[in-house]
């Protein structure tokens, strides 16, 4: 089991308003959590406007930019490329952003210490008749180069003439290896349904802990007819959903 990292990739920058500081800490390896600080060994602007009775009229250093850590995007960049060779795949996009927040200096409130929350979403279209051996390939192979929970896979398999479309959202789960297997299962599970009569929608979740029970299954069906919901029923039973939270036409309620 790979070392996991935290689920929030932090880019900790800290500003100074007079002299100015720009420090970039703990990047994709921090622990969760971890806080970024003003350097010390500059004065605070209303040190200095004390020391000289008089208002300060410098300008802030610029704040540079935030990036993503290098290592963490070079294993974005192997797993999309490695994605994008695979049979049966019809379209990658990825998109990564930043929510940075700022609070003030504990040692200086007028300086404040900002935090980048960086976040990647990748977005999978199969081709529509892939089985679900490939489409199950796409998080297994992910999972291979990623060691990175802020990675969110959505993974789509659109309608065909025998079956509707159907989509999976991996949702901070590439910390770890996940297993080929326990993946086709999920897109098997997803197949089945897709293909089930009076199904009519069909997303299902994947939490991080890639227990799928604890995940969740957006249904819908196209009757109230109890007979044909308790059919359908019948058939999630017998897929890698049987346990999971159900939503939609069928809602059993969250779990505890």
């Amino acid at each position: 089991m790979r070392t996991r990292l935290p689920f929030a990739v932090l880019a900790l920058l800290c500003t100074g308003l007079l002299a100015g500081c720009s420090t970039v800490e703990g990047l994709a390896r921090s622990a969760t959590g971890s806080q970024g600080g003003a350097d010390q060994s500059l004065p605070c602007p209303t040190d200095l406007t004390a020391e000289t009775g008089a208002a300060s009229t410098s300008t802030p250093t610029p704040r540079p930019t935030a990036t993503l850590d290098p290592t963490v995007a070079g294993e974005l960049r192997d797993a999309l490329q490695a994605v994008r060779v695979l049979p049966g795949i019809a379209n990658v996009d990825e998109t990564t952003t930043n929510a940075p927040d700022s609070t003030p200096d504990p040692s200086c409130p007028v300086r404040p210490v900002t935090t980048n929350h960086f976040a990647t979403t990748v977005t999978v279209s199969t081709a529509p008749d892939a089985t679900p051996e490939q489409a199950g390939a796409v998080a297994a192979t992910m999972s291979e180069h990623l060691a990175w929970t802020g990675v969110t896979l959505v993974l789509t398999v659109p309608a065909a003439a025998e079956h509707i479309a159907s989509s999976v959202e991996y949702d901070g789960t590439f910390d770890q290896r996940i297993p080929p297997t326990t993946s086709t299962s999920v897109a098997q599970g997803l197949a089945t349904l897709a293909a089930t009569p009076h199904v009519t929608g069909l997303d299902a979740v994947v939490p991080s802990t890639m227990r799928v029970d604890y995940g969740s299954l957006t249904i819908g069906v196209d009757t109230t007819d109890e007979a044909t919901l308790a059919a359908v029923r019948t058939v999630i039973d017998g897929t890698a959903f049987a346990h999971t939270t159900l939503h939609g036409s069928f809602g059993n309620g969250a779990k505890p």
